[in-house]
């Protein structure tokens, strides 16, 4: 047997070399099965430009979290030709590793979206507020942090009151269930099985790892009066749980892996990659009969589409596309010298869950400042064992769902994120703050506190927002980043809910659990704030002012409704008012954001939209 040569100048008789070449051939050959290029579906687009594309009944804008479940879906009927159309590429290692999602953030696998600065909020935000966007096969669910969040029934039954049929709880629940295969018979088994599904495409579990300090702020929470619960896409919503996960055997399980991957090898399924959509090509009657686009930075091509074209951009591109191509405000298309094709309110309702940290020093935590040598050992454990806390996104997973205003309430509005690091964990807290987007002189003050002691920020983050933005075309060049104005705090109550949850917060360090811990508020200096009375509403205030951020769940901006709603753009069977031929089927439908993370519902809505396309189209085998 080949070995390796010897690292260093040690005599060996042979078997300490052999087994040591052994280990690292093990371990290259684990890395190499995480992400490895054939998982993936071929890039159609070297072809195309060769030949030119064919005509296909089907395309898709977007192969993100919804855009990969249209594609399984409506490639199930050999008899209709799909094409998707992503602008990124194959996702990274890094993305198959749930504990490494943050370093994928402002790479090439990433849109790397900024707000318009404001002087309302986001004072500390370097740029504007950071809003990051998956770019590539599976979208934002390929570098979020997993958590499977439904949100609650009362959702889904406000949108059906606004005029959306069909969109009800026990509607869309079977289109949860339809997608998901839970691995966990304690949470899927539970009521009967009725709010859960075994056998659909996308895995859903716990997290591998769960360190000790989670159950802390468990006991915590219990402490002030707040229940376990096990599972918060089922009955109950009010409390704090470990979430699941989309997750399968340890490793990050998107729709690109759940849906995509497994209908890759389907003769009438196309994929390009690196592909830009520019606009759409819209007939003189309305009727959107394909889209322009650039394909590899090489050659601008058109591909005609003989049903539907289907926008899955997001929230951030599909109402950009629809702008470019002359659907949207009439007055902001003119002053863009875009024409006006359909008057419709595109990149208006824009939602967002603003989130508030608060800093706090635990300083009677038993555990070592990390070494480099623990680094090696997380790896060395996920390479071998798809465990350990690379297996997880550490204390992230374990949340809280809470009504600030109303103690009797079955919903909740405000939700708690937990994030931890031990002393010492310089790089990993710096990676989640610069993921937040702050200022450097935010990361030096954080800098310096984790060297000195463990750290919590514990998030409070709104999760029934009244304030709405909007977003608007830069120029009608389609290279343009769009200008985001989240708009945040414009609504008083936002901003009255935030504090409270700060408020909250504190009554949580105040616990026996949290005392034994050596709970203590760390008060992040900030000229303005400091001249004013600390802990009053107005030193709140203006703390959130300078500290507010986002917890990355856009959404609203393609606005489902009635007729005689004048904010809607698609209906409730989500095509496009005004046109022919054209869908909007992602987050941006959403007339009210969901209470909780979005990536789960944009799913289901991906689920549902697809049988509305095969309703609509007569499905046949």
């Amino acid at each position: 047997m080949n070995c390796s040569t010897p690292p260093c100048g040690n005599l060996s008789a042979g078997a300490a070399n052999q087994y040591l070449s052994l280990l690292f051939n093990y371990l290259t050959i684990a890395q190499c099965s995480l992400s490895p290029p054939e998982m993936w579906p071929a890039d159609y687009g070297d072809i195309a430009i060769k030949r030119g594309f064919p005509e296909y009944d089907f395309i898709i804008v977007g192969a993100g979290s919804a855009g990969c479940v249209l594609a399984d879906r409506l490639s199930e009927n050999p008899k209709w030709k799909v094409l998707v159309v992503e602008a990124g590429g194959d996702p990274p290692i890094e993305a198959t590793i749930p504990g490494l999602y943050p370093s994928m953030m402002r790479t090439s696998y990433d849109w790397e979206y900024y707000c318009e600065p404001s002087e309302k909020y986001g004072l500390f935000s370097r740029n504007g507020i950071y809003w990051p966007r998956g770019k590539m096969l599976g979208g934002s669910g390929t570098h979020n942090g997993m958590l499977y969040i439904r949100g609650n029934e009362k959702n889904y039954n406000d949108w059906e009151a606004l005029g959306n049929p069909t969109w009800e709880f026990t509607n869309v629940l079977q289109y949860f269930k339809k997608s998901e295969a839970n691995k966990d018979p304690e949470i899927a088994d539970d009521f009967g099985g009725y709010y859960h599904s075994k056998d659909g495409l996308l895995s859903v579990e716990l997290y591998r790892d769960n360190q000790s300090i989670n159950y802390d702020f468990i006991q915590a929470a219990n402490e002030l009066g707040f229940n376990f619960v096990r599972d918060v896409n089922a009955r109950d919503h009010i409390g704090f749980t470990f979430s699941q996960g989309t997750l399968k055997s340890g490793l990050r399980d998107s729709t690109a892996t759940a849906f995509l991957v497994p209908a890759k090898d389907r003769p009438n399924l196309h994929v390009v990659k690196y592909a830009h959509v520019t606009k759409l090509e819209i007939d003189s009657n309305g009727v959107v009969t394909g889209i322009r686009l650039n394909l590899h930075g090489k050659k601008d091509m058109i591909v005609h589409a003989k049903k539907e074209v289907i926008l899955s951009g997001g929230t951030i591109n599909s109402p950009q596309i629809l702008m470019l191509s002359g659907i949207g405000p009439a007055a902001h298309l003119q002053e863009m010298g875009i024409p006006v094709i359909q008057n419709l309110q595109v990149g208006k309702n824009l939602q967002d869950h603003p989130i508030i940290p608060i800093l706090v020093k635990l300083n009677n935590v038993d555990t070592l400042p990390e070494t480099p040598a623990d680094v090696l050992k997380y790896f060395y454990q996920y390479l071998t064992e798809h465990s350990g806390i690379l297996a997880s996104v550490s204390t992230t997973q374990t949340l809280g769902f809470v009504n600030v205003d109303d103690p009797f309430s079955k919903y909740p509005n405000v939700q708690y994120y937990h994030l931890y690091f031990n002393m010492g964990q310089v790089n990993e807290i710096l990676a989640t703050v610069n993921m937040m987007g702050y200022a450097d002189n935010i990361l030096e003050i954080i800098t310096s506190l984790i060297q000195q002691s463990h750290v919590l920020m514990l998030i409070g983050t709104v999760i029934t927002p009244q304030s709405r933005g909007e977003i608007l075309l830069r120029s009608s060049e389609s290279a343009e980043k769009p200008r985001i104005f989240p708009n945040y705090l414009s609504e008083k109550s936002d901003l009255e809910n935030l504090i409270k949850s700060i408020r909250l917060g504190l009554k949580l360090l105040d616990t026996p659990t949290y005392r034994k811990l050596g709970g203590e508020l760390f008060v992040i200096p900030i000229p303005e704030c400091d001249a004013l009375e600390f802990d009053s509403d107005d030193y709140w205030a203006c703390y959130i002012k300078y500290m507010i951020s986002t917890v990355y769940h856009p959404v609203g901006t393609n606005k489902m409704g009635p007729d005689t709603d004048p904010d809607a753009v698609v209906d409730y069977r989500l095509r496009v008012k005004g046109t022919k031929g054209l869908r909007v089927v992602d987050a941006s439908i959403m007339p009210v954001i969901t209470s909780g993370n979005t990536n789960a519902p944009t799913i289901m809505i991906a689920e549902k939209g697809a049988d509305f396309i095969k309703e609509d189209w007569v499905y046949t085998l």
